[in-house]
Order: structure tokens, then sequence, then C-alpha cells
């Protein structure tokens, strides 16, 4: 069973079982995909986050209840559909549809239900140039960033202070820095967001101060460049989840998804920026 089918699964379990704890670690240990790839496969192929394709089934449901059960009151639909508070309902029900539950009971007004809330970009022909490589593995020195991304600054202030302290050079060369992006900024609270930042050490160098070690694994992965902005770091990576991999005849690996930065913002243009992007495929994985 390839992604595709995996995923077209999950969505029609998520539509049998929409009043449960729908969890990623649940629906990634159900279907047997990574929790790793989850949640990035799913928005690749829907075009929305695991939560927010949840709670837009979740309204939609709620907006049939309004007109279906005139004498229920609200806030039981809105506890139904997952929320605490009427305004809190009321919030996310105008959001998605232009009405407030009120006026939607109302006036029957089903134009804002009508299309999907989202709009995946067009699947052409796919021209990225995704390459397999072997990779040792590769030490590293981290920083783990826990919470939201527009205060990771602070992190990379701290690795590279770390590293300046050092008695060796440890300015790293062209792909010799690292990012272990767990999380989407675009698709995870703010709160939640994961992501280690890392540099290339020897392996016999004795750590210190505020870093932790860990490695890249060894192994086979893709690998695809992308130029540019690293804000539209997505625009390269969900193409290789969706269109490159359902057609590759390959598995991702149970590692998540490796930045590997081969320049930095204070030395060229924005639009200059290199940043490969590693995915670990599962036949190769080193024991």
């Amino acid at each position: 069973m390839n992604y595709r089918q995996k995923l077209e699964k999950v969505i029609d379990y998520i539509g049998q079982h929409l009043d449960e704890d729908l969890t990623l670690e649940k629906l990634s240990e159900n279907f047997y995909i990574s929790k790793f790839h989850f949640h990035r496969l799913f928005t690749a192929f829907t075009g929305l986050s695991l939560q927010q394709y949840i709670r837009w089934l979740r309204l939609k449901r709620a907006a049939h209840q309004l007109i279906v059960d005139k004498d229920q009151p609200i806030i039981n639909i809105a506890i139904n559909a997952g929320f605490e508070s009427h305004e809190a309902f009321s919030r996310a029900f105008k959001k998605s549809c232009g009405l407030s539950p009120n006026q939607h009971r109302h006036e029957s007004n089903w134009s804002g239900w009508e299309q999907l809330p989202y709009c995946l970009p067009k699947r052409g022909e796919n021209n990225m140039k995704v390459d397999t490589k072997n990779i040792n593995k590769i030490r590293l020195a981290m920083v783990e960033h826990r919470g939201d991304p527009k205060l990771m600054a602070k992190n990379v202030d701290k690795l590279i202070s770390w590293a300046k302290a050092q008695t060796i050079n440890l300015k790293p060369k062209p792909g010799e820095a690292f990012a272990i992006a767990y999380d989407d900024p675009k698709t995870t609270p703010a709160e939640k967001f994961r992501m280690d930042l890392g540099i290339k050490i020897p392996e016999n160098f004795k750590l210190n101060g505020d870093v932790v070690e860990k490695y890249v694994p060894a192994g086979r992965y893709a690998v695809v460049m992308h130029k540019g902005s690293r804000e539209k770091l997505g625009d390269t990576i969900y193409p290789l989840y969706r269109e490159w991999l359902p057609n590759s005849g390959e598995e991702l690996g149970d590692f998540p998804c490796i930045l590997c930065y081969y320049n930095f913002d204070h030395e060229v243009a924005e639009t200059e920026l290199l940043t490969e992007c590693w995915l670990l495929l599962k036949e190769s994985i080193a024991k």
C-alpha cells in the first residue's frame, strides 16, 4: 500500500471516528506511517494540518446540526464539535463560513461550506531533481529549540556563541550546519514547535556547555536542493512528499526531515540561499 492509499484510509478513519481523540501518534501508529513524517505527508496531500482538517470536519457537521436540529442549544452543538465555549465555537464557525452559528441557523446559507477550505498547488510534471545519497553518520553539537519559531534566533545565537568559545575552530563549512525539522512552523501551534539546530563536530571532541550530542543516522537519503528564502522551504518539501515519494517506490525511515545549510543570510542575498532537504529512506537504515 503506497502513501496516497494510506492517507485515503486515514481520512476515511477520521470521518468514522470524528468524536474520538484523533492524535497524530495514534493515527501514525494505526496506519504504519512514521510519526516524524505523518504531519507533513498529511498536509502535502490535503492542504491542511491534521488538527485543521479535523476541526473543519467537525464544524461542517455542526453546520448541518444547526439547521436539522433547530431546537438544540448552540452550546450543545459547540461542545459536540470539541469546543469548550459558545464564544470559541462562534469565532471558529464564522471564520470558516463567514456567518455566525445563529445567522447560519436562520438563513440556512450553505455558500460558505460549498468549497473545501484549502487550495493545493497544481500538480503538474515533477521537475524537482531528487538524488539518493549514502550518508555516513554525522556527529552534531545541537541546541534544542522548543516553542515559538519567532524566538529561534536566540538559540541560533546560543549555538554560535558556544562554537566561538571552543578551543578549536568549529565554524561550519558549507554542508556542515544542520537542523532537525520535527515540525512545520506554518502548520504547528507556536507553543508546540520543535527544531534542533546544530553543527558538525569531530568524533573525539569533548562536548561541554549548553549543547547536546546528537547524530544524523547513516543511511540512504532522498536529497533535494532548495534555493531561495527559507520561509518558502515548504515549496520544496511538500512536493517531495506529495509528488516524488508516491512514484519513487521508496519508504521513509523513522527520522525527521533534515535541513542541511550551505550558506547563510549574512553571507548571500536571500535569493541565493541554498538548503538541502534530506529524507531518510527505510530500506537502508544503518544497523
